[in-house]
């Protein structure tokens, strides 16, 4: 296989934080997302798959285990693991990864950007307070920009952290160049998001998202709601993502 000596580099490089399986499954998932590793193509043995990316053959077959579940590949019996045969549009993921837009726009080999980015600070919608058990007098840094991947808009965001949670000053933010992701200012301030409430909504495009996302007014979008939370049930990020369904095809594996 041509790019598992990729696989095996990435693997190395990633950080020490996660278990094992975990790193060699993001890394090939990285690599199908991208299409470095080409839908229907068939994955070496576990065996042969371990020696190559260094690991042990549990190790590898625990990874392929979470690919599986993930729908990202299948196995054949007696025949061996293979890529999904299903294609996505210019990106695609997975509702079960919790990625920043920034992870999964550069995880498929694209240029990630911003265009219209608005960064406030003040009060905001109550519906929005209510959401983090806040007062709807309680200021939050509400962040409004339309992702690009290769210069081409994707998703239009609007995010929303409360103001004590950030421990940069939105004058910081503003200064920040080319594109940034929020997920990472909260690390760096030592939060750690652990998991999202998604909820997933089809909206067609007023007149604004329309011209922010090249598509005519009335167009079909996929609108995700998430309220992200810390390990130790904190909400610390609220987003309204509205993915243009032509451009970005999101998947979900259902199980009994």
């Amino acid at each position: 296989m041509s790019d598992i000596g990729h696989v095996a580099s990435a693997v190395a490089q990633l950080a020490r934080g996660e278990p094992l399986p975990q790193l060699v499954a993001d890394s090939l998932r990285q690599a199908i997302e991208t299409g470095r590793l080409a839908p229907n193509e068939q994955l070496p043995s576990e065996p042969d798959l371990g020696a190559r990316l260094r690991v042990s053959r549990a190790t590898v077959r625990d990874a392929i285990r979470i690919l599986t579940v993930e729908g990202l590949v299948t196995r054949r019996r007696g025949v061996g693991t293979f890529v999904s045969g299903v294609t996505t549009g210019l990106l695609g993921g997975s509702l079960t990864k919790l990625t920043s837009t920034t992870d999964l726009i550069r995880q498929h080999g694209y240029r990630p950007g911003s265009a219209g980015c608005r960064i406030t600070v003040g009060v905001v919608d109550a519906r929005v307070a209510q959401l983090f058990d806040l007062e709807p007098d309680d200021r939050f840094v509400h962040v409004t920009r339309t992702r690009l991947a290769n210069g081409r808009p994707v998703i239009h965001c609007e995010e929303f952290v409360p103001e004590d949670v950030l421990g940069v000053t939105s004058a910081t933010l503003r200064k920040r160049t080319g594109d940034w992701s929020l997920y990472d200012e909260l690390r760096r301030d030592g939060i750690r998001i652990s998991t999202a409430l998604c909820k997933v909504a089809s909206v067609v495009a007023s007149p604004e998202l329309a011209e922010r996302l090249a598509v005519p007014p009335g167009h079909p979008l996929l609108l995700l709601k998430q309220l992200h939370h810390t390990k130790e049930g904190r909400r610390v990020l609220y987003c309204e993502n509205f993915h243009n369904s032509e451009r970005i095809e999101l998947h979900v594996v259902r199980r009994p």
